[in-house]
């Protein structure tokens, strides 16, 4: 399957029939891998990085990434490199800086395709879900759904638990968006059954409040704000993205069961976190979180518009 994934990611950014370097084309001599090659990227610092992006360093971690990037070996496997990249794409798909996340993709598009059958399951499987969170961010959410599961096709998902983990929430986002909350609902406690990390469960519990309340349950959905809250302060810490994105799960779900009040409450101190992070950013070109941007927004709409609605007659005319 000679370029296979990199012809895919043609066709996800409309280019097909151009000529691109991240192509592996048929001219190219073949890749001979040396097995005593250069040692593998260092990763040891990794969950720090994602700590940092959760914390609401989202540009810090990105550009930290470029240097490292740039310097890995750019042949033969590398799980380092793969996952330092997959972060990139990561954090550049949470900003949807879409080029750039495509460009990062194209990539790791390029390295599969050198690897040819040597490529592990695993490897193709952190593609299929990148790939998913690419075309879900597109609004091709059909199509991500069919990425997230071939994910989980080419791997063994005892083995290979946070990739299971990563494809259960991509397919549950997707369910979420097709109108699907109950099948949603299954997938994302599955990815919560399975992932082992603190950060990957608090984003499968950001996802869990928002399906919960689209699947018609909004004291569940309360509950598990409320965890969601207490999983952000002691994982990541106060006055933090995770914070911001907690407290705004929390605005929605009380919302959602009837208590204008604290939804109010809560909104009011996600957009105070919020707006202290975005004004301490490096790059003021693109938010920290472009869905909790929207998330925000939406929500003051509604509240404003309930807290009119529900305001005296004449005090709301005022």
């Amino acid at each position: 399957m000679p370029a296979r994934y990199a012809t895919v990611l043609l066709l996800v950014a409309g280019l097909a029939g151009c000529k691109t370097a991240a192509r592996a084309g048929a001219g190219e001599p073949a890749v001979v891998l040396d097995p005593a090659g250069p040692e593998p990227t260092a990763i040891g610092d990794l969950p720090i990085l994602r700590q940092k992006a959760a914390m609401g360093l989202v540009d810090v971690v990105r550009a930290e990434l470029v240097p490292r990037l740039a310097e890995a070996p750019d042949a033969g496997p590398d799980p380092g490199r793969d996952a330092l990249r997959a972060l990139a794409i990561e954090l550049a798909l949470r900003q949807d800086d879409q080029p750039a996340a495509l460009k990062q993709l194209q990539v790791l598009a390029r390295d599969l395709d050198r690897l040819g059958p040597r490529a592990s399951g695993a490897e193709r499987a952190r593609w299929h879900i990148l790939h998913g969170a690419l075309l879900s961010a597109q609004q091709r959410y059909a199509e991500a759904r069919g990425q997230d599961l071939e994910a989980l096709a080419a791997i063994d998902l005892t083995r290979e638990p946070g990739l299971a983990g990563d494809a259960f929430r991509g397919l549950a986002r997707e369910q979420l968006a097709l109108g699907q909350p109950d099948k949603a609902l299954e997938s994302v406690r599955r990815a919560m059954a399975v992932h082992k990390d603190s950060l990957d469960r608090f984003e499968d519990g950001v996802l869990a409040v928002d399906i919960l309340l689209a699947a018609g349950q909004p004291v569940e959905a309360v509950i598990a704000a409320g965890k969601l809250y207490d999983d952000a302060i002691a994982t990541v810490g106060p006055s933090t993205l995770a914070h911001a994105e907690a407290l705004a799960a929390a605005s929605s779900a009380t919302f959602a069961s009837g208590d204008l009040e604290a939804a109010i409450t809560f909104l009011a101190d996600a957009r105070k976190i919020w707006g202290e992070l975005q004004a301490a950013r490096s790059d003021p070109s693109l938010p920290l979180s472009a869905h909790l941007e929207r998330r925000l927004g939406e929500l003051d709409v509604v509240t404003r518009r309930a807290a009119a609605n529900s305001a005296p007659a004449g005090k709301a005319g005022e």
